[in-house]
């Protein structure tokens, strides 16, 4: 495996509980400019696509089983629409209960009853509440995905960079080298995105050899896809999300609030999490946060056109980090070549969907083929035969 964010570790556990002998490579365990650390944290299988709405109802159904470990907090998902996509979701609500998400269609008057704050209804044609969709904290998660991983055999190894790789009929070598000690972020991001090693060849190089190879690498896919001699398709998308101090509104009944201007908010300890997405935000590995500024250009505003309970909203603080977006804005997972399989570019999704395609991967590794977990929709073939997953449904 290459890469051990949160869908690379998904998948070693998956792999570890089939008895498949796996080591899981990171130039940086931690993660710190990892999309696995830097989310909003919401989980919702509110989508709009089978596979998706699938995977996300199979990792729901997981993280209930451990919900106290992870901080799985089910309070749901209301999501505002406008008279342009309020028809659009009211054609998916069958699918989506079909596929067994539950979920209920709202008009802008009981929205404003379920959720008085919301006071102004311009512009709202309807809502969906999703029960089942909550907040979970991701990291925690990830941790509980690499012990149960380490309990069932699989080794975590850091500060591992891969220069090379061959492939042969019968293995996959990779030409690895180990930084001596954790990297800065500066030089995490000139590593990734160079075309040299630079700093990850201090220190004596190594081979590893194994049946297969996995990358789940997420934002940082392309230059490891190049070693294999594949194509990328993804590009890597600055999302900032700000913290909030609001002194007058506690969101702390509610789960995550999707409004028609798009920003997306909830309650976060004594703060609001509060993200948006502009949409000519160029491809980029960009981690600046332009604080207050974004604050005030993009989520204020936005926040409080529907509630006027947010006009005495601080900025208290930040971050930015990366969605690997799909030219679908659909994952993409299956076997790449032959011993060279793949799970990464999520749009956003890696949190929701991490348990379903960890276990999806999986099987395909393991059995040669899906059971249970049918990703075969997100197969990289999808693109060259013009049979795009196309999600709508995204922030």
């Amino acid at each position: 495996m290459i890469g051990a964010g949160i869908i690379g570790s998904s998948v070693a556990m998956a792999l570890a509980e089939r008895g498949v002998r796996t080591a899981v490579l990171d130039i940086d365990l931690s993660g710190r400019l990892s999309s696995s650390e830097k989310n909003a944290g919401g989980v919702r299988a509110t989508w709009w696509q089978p596979v998706n709405i699938t995977l996300c109802c199979e990792s729901i159904r997981y993280y209930e089983t451990i919900r106290d470990q992870v901080g799985f907090r089910q309070k749901g998902y209301l999501w505002l629409y406008d008279e342009e996509t309020w028809p659009k979701a009211c054609e998916h609500l069958d699918l989506q209960r079909t596929l067994g998400h539950p979920i209920e269609a709202l008009t802008p008057a009981e929205v404003r009853r379920r959720v008085p704050e919301i006071d102004r209804l311009e512009g709202l044609a309807g809502a969906t509440f999703s029960p089942a969709d909550g907040l979970i904290n991701p990291n925690l998660l990830k941790q509980h995905y690499r012990v149960r991983a380490t309990a069932g055999g699989a080794t975590f190894l850091d500060r591992i960079y891969v220069n090379a790789a061959t492939v042969d009929a019968d293995e996959v070598r990779l030409h690895c080298s180990q930084a001596p000690a954790p990297l800065t972020d500066d030089d995490l991001v000139r590593l990734m995105t160079g075309d040299d090693a630079d700093t990850a060849h201090a220190g004596a190089p190594f081979e590893l050899r194994a049946n297969a190879v996995a990358i789940t690498t997420g934002a940082w896919s392309d230059k490891v896809l190049r070693i294999f001699g594949l194509k990328s398709y993804s590009d890597p998308i600055r999302r900032q999300i700000c913290l909030v101090d609001n002194r007058v509104t506690n969101f702390a009944a509610y789960g995550m609030i999707v409004d028609t201007s798009g920003v997306y908010f909830h309650n976060e300890g004594a703060h609001i999490l509060a993200g948006y997405s502009p949409p000519d935000t160029p491809p980029g590995r960009d981690f600046n946060y332009d604080g207050e500024p974004f604050f005030m250009d993009e989520i204020w505003p936005r926040m409080y056109a529907r509630m006027s309970c947010c006009e005495r909203m601080r900025h208290a603080g930040g971050w930015a980090g990366l969605y690997e977006v799909s030219p679908d804005r659909s994952a993409i997972v299956g076997r790449a070549a032959p011993r060279v399989y793949e799970a990464h570019s999520f749009s956003g999704r890696g949190v929701m969907q991490s348990y379903g395609a960890g276990q999806a991967l999986a099987e395909l590794i393991a059995d040669g083929r899906y059971l249970k977990f049918d990703a075969s929709a997100l197969c990289r073939e999808r693109f060259e035969r013009n049979q795009p997953v196309l999600e709508e449904l995204h922030i």
